[in-house]
């Protein structure tokens, strides 16, 4: 079975923001009390994990490039 890499979104104070936390096309939050998102952080289920990223996007793609050259 491959490993599989997740990618969790951060709030400003590192939190993690839960994936129930709905958000605008233009990444405003709209769950009550939810500060935003500030990082996204790709692990896999091997315990290795990426340095934070600004961007959903740029952490899932790092999040393959380890699968496709560890797994």
């Amino acid at each position: 079975m491959p490993h599989k890499v997740t990618v969790t979104a951060y709030h400003p104070d590192k939190t993690v923001c839960p994936p129930d936390h709905k958000y605008t096309t233009g990444n405003r939050a709209l769950a009550e009390g939810c500060p935003g998102r500030t990082g996204f952080v790709a692990s896999c289920d091997c315990a290795w994990s990426s340095t934070r990223s600004a961007t959903k996007g740029y952490a899932a793609e790092m999040g393959r490039r380890h699968r496709t050259a560890t797994h």
